[in-house]
């Protein structure tokens, strides 16, 4: 009924789609951030800093702290 071939285009398709789904998202969301993405990758994949930094908390009690 269906070749390979069928399977094949159906799985571009379908990536296609969502590729476009996802770049049609960011459009309608923040226009701007398409541009910083495509220009600056690094820094779009690293995570934002925090302003303070994690305390660190020691709690002995095991049950209490879960």
């Amino acid at each position: 009924m269906f070749g390979s071939y069928a399977f094949e285009m159906l799985a571009l398709v379908v990536a296609v789609g969502g590729l476009v789904a996802v770049i049609a998202e960011i459009v309608v969301k923040d226009p701007s951030a398409l541009a910083e993405i495509v220009t600056d990758v690094r820094a779009m994949a690293q995570p934002a800093q925090r302003a303070h930094v994690a305390s660190n908390v020691s709690n002995s009690n095991f049950r209490k702290a879960a």
